[in-house]
């Protein structure tokens, strides 16, 4: 998968964000998540909710400060659950790594 230009442009496009916390989960997410989870059929669905999610919206759910549902009626949920979920196990991470340092 990681040679098929459609993995490649969904790197790009988690890569490529208006807001940096955006960029940092859907990067990871992009290496870590899709190659596992997604088909290369997935990817074309998946680019196009890229391209379609406004930042705003999209930092909501990776900072959990709305839910995947709120945004179900414009979004594809499959891959706005997605995302929450790989956001809140990195914000989990994250708090942990804070708490021992």
């Amino acid at each position: 998968m990681i040679d098929n230009p459609k993995y490649k442009k969904t790197v790009f496009l988690c890569a490529r964000r208006a807001m940096l916390e955006n960029e940092l989960i859907l990067r990871r997410f992009a290496t870590e998540f899709v190659p596992k989870n997604y088909t290369i059929d997935d990817l074309d669905i998946f680019n196009e909710f890229l391209e379609k999610i406004y930042d705003n919206d999209l930092y909501d759910v990776v900072m959990g400060t709305k839910p995947a549902e709120t945004y179900a009626h414009i979004y594809n949920i499959r891959f706005l659950k997605d995302i929450e979920q790989f956001a809140n196990e990195a914000r989990k991470l994250g708090k942990k790594l804070i708490d021992e340092y």
